[in-house]
């Protein structure tokens, strides 16, 4: 949404050919009233994206699909300038090279994932056990990598592929999603729902690889869905890990 009226700065010129000045001495008092009122919403909103960012935007968004389909060491520069519809030279007004296009899609990657996990999560009634938490968040995180979001596919498909010096960048991201899931893991520990035997760090390590490795080998033409494999990693996460019978999703 445009910014109003209300947010520019005293005295400067605003609207059409009545160019009155906002905040000057000829203002209305009603009108300022209702201008002031409206003022703390506005100033909150966001102005739309410039042609820049969209462009940027569109460049992302063809660099993730581009590197879920063909992954990091076959991925192209031409392919995805292609595919945002511009010259190939034209991205590096965008992005200084390859590496930090890279870079933007791991980052994108790991928010969009945890955004839906945790949405899931938080969705659950408030009665919900902590393996239950920990089933929904392993069904989103499935959903998110195979159908979600290209950016997700990507990240899980290139994270291990790329160049040491870009995963060291996206290290920090990594460990504060891995942080998240060790709490989901570590409640259900303590509450007792899952194996005593059970390291957890190891247990996040397995649980994440697996999910994130649908990346590499899922494909629509094997007639399973996505919805399917999701439900199946949380029956054979839940079955691994839980103590006793296996717990319902």
């Amino acid at each position: 949404m445009f910014p109003s009226a209300s947010t520019c700065p005293a005295g400067r010129r605003v609207g059409g050919s009545a160019g009155r000045r906002v905040g000057g001495s000829a203002g209305l008092a009603d009108e300022r009233h209702g201008r002031n009122r409206v003022a703390g919403k506005m100033d909150e909103m966001v102005a739309p994206p410039t042609k820049s960012e969209r462009t940027r935007a569109r460049i992302l968004d063809a660099a993730a699909k581009v590197f879920r389909e063909q992954g990091y060491a076959n991925a192209r520069l031409s392919d995805i300038a292609e595919l945002a519809g511009m010259q190939t030279g034209s991205l590096y007004y965008h992005f200084d090279g390859r590496e930090e296009l890279v870079a933007e899609i791991l980052r994108l990657g790991i928010v969009r994932a945890w955004d839906h996990v945790r949405a899931a999560v938080d969705a659950l009634p408030a009665d919900a056990t902590p393996i239950q938490r920990l089933g929904a968040a392993v069904r989103a995180h499935t959903i998110a990598v195979l159908i979600l979001s290209d950016y997700s596919s990507a990240q899980a498909r290139i994270v291990g592929q790329v160049p040491p010096d870009v995963h060291r960048v996206h290290l920090g991201d990594q460990r504060r999603y891995g942080a998240y899931w060790n709490e989901l893991l570590a409640a259900a520990a303590e509450a007792g729902e899952l194996r005593a035997d059970i390291d957890l760090f190891t247990a996040r390590m397995l649980v994440l690889g697996a999910l994130n490795h649908t990346a590499e080998w899922f494909a629509p033409a094997r007639h399973v869905s996505p919805e399917s494999i999701a439900d199946l990693a949380v029956t054979m996460v839940l079955s691994g890990l839980a103590a006793g019978p296996e717990l319902s999703r």
